[in-house]
């Protein structure tokens, strides 16, 4: 192997070890016992394909699907409540044509989670064992 086939081989690698999906979270307010902040999933990559008669460039995701969450908690005496509502988005698109020859788009947008928490000291004790 020459060096400037190693030297492209090593550096896909680099490029492909150190790829990773950017996630965050941002805390929107902190006050008086209660926050609120948001977080979220960015999983995208380009792709560009020939396929012989038109070249194809396309923004795509990963396996996981991008997602945008909200989470509030409240301290409310001995009680910590919170709760979390989080959308998740796909961006692929088919590689169908339309009949004006745009490719379509199969966007969706799904509410995958949407609960809320109660915690307090009784939750951190632990189960007790009677004998």
């Amino acid at each position: 192997m020459n060096n400037n086939k190693m030297t492209r081989s090593l550096l896909a690698l680099a490029i492909a070890v150190s790829a990773s999906a950017a996630q965050a979270e941002i805390v929107l307010y902190d006050q008086n016992d209660t926050t609120f902040s948001a977080d979220g999933l960015l999983n995208a990559f380009y792709t560009y394909q020939d396929q012989g008669d038109q070249t194809v460039s396309r923004v795509r995701m990963g396996f996981l699907p991008n997602y945008i969450g909200f989470n509030v908690s409240k301290q409310q005496g001995d009680l910590k409540l919170g709760g979390r509502s989080s959308l998740w988005v796909t961006i692929n698109d088919s590689n169908d044509l339309g009949s004006d020859n745009a490719s379509k788009t199969d966007s969706a947008i799904d509410v995958r989670q949407f609960y809320a928490t109660v915690d307090g000291d009784w939750a951190k004790r632990g189960p007790r064992i009677y004998a």
